[in-house]
């Protein structure tokens, strides 16, 4: 059966978006480990998160302009090929500056790839099916959290940390000649400048989404990126345990991301956003009653890998909907802005995740609820919000 040039493209982009994830959600299974090889604590350790995330919010807004006039197939190659440099540093670097470094210049190609796969995805999707496929496209973020980042705790037990970037780069390398020999020619990008990235920064509802996207992409990770100080030292888990809950948060992100496109499709962004943020504040908030009991503290992370992801596609299609509604003239740059206010959010919830770890009057155990508080502005905002 010959494949639509819908699904190659979209399978193209999910095997990228994979190896951006692993990259991404990788160091949260190997923190510990970073920790020892470098004698550093917990709260630098997680620069390395903080990093790769502020290296999105640059990305996705300041880097696509200049490659936003090529097609989408260059964009792509272009953008690939520094990420997978990027972490070949890593690999073969010992030094933690550098390691910073690298891990942000990788974080403004995971931004860039992202608005050029959300670009790409809409244009080449049937009315009616973007968020699906949005969500197939994302769904290489999921199956990074599924089989990529057990995967790298595993290699990293292994043979180190440092082996899982030769592994993504192996993988990135295998999505360029992918995306070289199958991705069409003739699927144009569109032009982005500066001066629109600031008019769509002074546009009201536009502010509204890229709060909403902040709060409901980052709060999980106040938790997540820490969840080796919670499972492994607070809570006695082996590292290979964690591998595995992991691996069970990750398929519960794949089932919640498929999930969240459906309902978005079938019931429009805003109502699939307030029903899921407000289950995400619920879900965040238990884990500091359910981490007294192994077997209920992962049935309880289960559900937050499925509500966390079951957001992405219709924030994705929320900021859609709004650009195309105040700044159809722009969107690629509307919405490259939200692109970048996903790590927005996931670098502030990275640092204060790591100020509550290590503040002496708090503690990992506090991190489930100051996951919750941070969704709860954006579920305000969708109260208030008018696309």
């Amino acid at each position: 059966m010959r494949l639509s040039l819908s699904f190659k493209v979209i399978l193209i982009l999910a095997l990228s978006s994979f190896c951006m994830g692993v990259t991404e959600f990788v160091i949260a299974g190997v923190l510990i480990d970073v920790q020892e090889f470098f004698e550093i604590d917990a709260h630098k350790a997680g620069y390395l998160t903080t990093a790769y995330a502020l290296g999105v919010v640059v990305g996705a807004p300041i880097v696509t302009i200049p490659l936003s006039a090529f097609n989408r197939k260059i964009q792509l190659l272009l953008n690939l090929g520094v990420f997978g440099v990027a972490n070949f540093v890593l690999y073969v670097s010992d030094n933690f500056s550098l390691n910073v470094f690298a891990r942000f210049v990788a974080g403004t190609q995971h931004g860039v790839f992202f608005v050029i796969a959300t670009l790409t995805a809409l244009q080449v999707s049937p009315k009616g099916k973007e968020s699906h496929n949005l969500a197939l496209m994302v769904s290489g973020l999921t199956i990074a959290l599924v089989s990529g980042v057990p995967l790298g705790t595993f290699i990293g037990e292994a043979y180190g940390f440092k082996a899982i970037f030769l592994l993504i780069f192996i993988f990135t390398s295998i999505a360029f000649g992918s995306a070289l020999v199958f991705m069409p020619n003739d699927l144009k990008g569109q032009q982005i400048r500066f001066i629109y990235v600031l008019k769509a920064l002074k546009v009201p509802p536009l502010l509204k989404v890229y709060l909403i996207t902040i709060c409901t992409c980052g709060g999980a990770f106040v938790l997540y990126t820490y969840l080796g100080e919670l499972l492994v030292k607070t809570m006695g888990f082996s590292a290979q345990a964690m591998g595995f809950i992991l691996l069970a948060y990750g398929g519960c992100a794949i089932l919640g991301n498929l999930f969240g496109g459906k309902l978005a499709d079938a019931h429009g962004s805003v109502l699939s956003l307030k029903l899921i943020i407000s289950a995400q504040i619920l879900i965040y908030a238990l884990v500091s009653v359910s981490y007294h009991w192994d077997w209920l503290v992962i049935v309880n992370l289960c559900c937050m890998g499925f509500v966390a992801f079951a957001s992405i596609p219709a924030l994705k299609m929320n900021a859609m909907n709004v650009a195309k509604a105040h700044t159809p003239e722009f969107m690629d740059s509307s919405i490259s802005v939200n692109e970048a206010a996903f790590n927005v959010g996931i670098a502030l919830a990275n640092q204060i995740g790591g100020l509550v770890v290590v503040a002496p009057m708090l503690g990992i155990s506090y991190n489930p609820l100051f996951a919750a508080l941070f969704a709860v502005p954006g579920l305000v905002a969708l109260f208030r919000h008018r696309s």
